[in-house]
């Protein structure tokens, strides 16, 4: 199992097809056993094959993804929300949940500006970095928050240190004003703003957007826009 989840974070992560000895090379596993997971994988549709034999994430990811958000009809109005935020035009959009410490990307709305990282869905970030995963941390208390992240916290991808009062002061802040940020950090040197999605049973997800660091001028710019989408996503997955 927990090679199987490397393989799917492994290629959630990547934009082409990979081949199952390059997989080897980069999870520094047996090409035999990489071989046998990714057959099992491909019978369940969580990957696809194209004809030169590399391999990426299938469509079974998207029924897992439903079953995370608690089968609600969050994913089939995620687009048509989206479309209908003309604050948030042209930026890149991401949907998301809380994966243990992780983040994990439910469905992305690319924007017209290719960003230094491609955001995809089943990608996994340090939910502790990222904009979303401060906004999913938010709607926990902060005590449980601190808990969660005294044992082993996963590392940035950029390097940035982990500090648990850096966390909990951002966890803080983002309960008093309604939405998260990680400008700060630039993570993967982006910057994004998020907001909690709420459910009949509380936080269901968290929307995004995300922005090149280059592209911030103001850290709050998207703040609204961003808590007006997650409202409408909540509204629409309780019509």
């Amino acid at each position: 199992m927990r090679r199987a989840a490397r393989v799917l974070r492994e290629l959630a992560a990547q934009d082409e097809t990979v081949s199952v000895a390059e997989l080897s090379r980069r999870l520094d596993a047996p090409k035999s056993s990489l071989a046998d997971i990714c057959g099992v994988l491909l019978d369940l549709g969580m990957l696809t094959r194209d004809l030169d034999g590399g391999v990426q994430v299938g469509p079974a990811i998207g029924r897992i993804a439903r079953g995370l958000v608690g089968g609600s009809r969050l994913l089939e109005v995620f687009p048509r929300a989206c479309a209908q935020a003309p604050g948030l035009r042209g930026r890149t959009v991401v949907l998301a949940v809380l994966a243990d410490l992780d983040v994990a990307y439910l469905a992305v709305r690319p924007g017209v500006r290719p960003l230094a990282l491609t955001l995809k869905p089943g990608m996994r970030m340090p939910a502790w970095s990222t904009g979303t995963g401060r906004a999913l941390l938010s709607a926990l208390p902060v005590d449980v928050v601190e808990r969660m992240h005294r044992g082993r916290v996963p590392e940035s991808p950029s390097g940035h240190p982990f500090r648990l009062a850096e966390l909990t002061a951002a966890v803080t802040l983002a309960q008093q004003r309604g939405y998260a940020s990680n400008a700060e950090l630039g993570e993967m040197q982006l910057a994004g703003t998020a907001a909690v999605v709420g459910g009949l049973t509380g936080c269901v997800a968290a929307v995004g957007s995300v922005v090149d660091l280059d592209q911030v001028h103001d850290p709050d710019e998207d703040a609204e826009p961003v808590r007006l989408l997650a409202r409408r996503l909540a509204e629409l997955i309780q019509d």
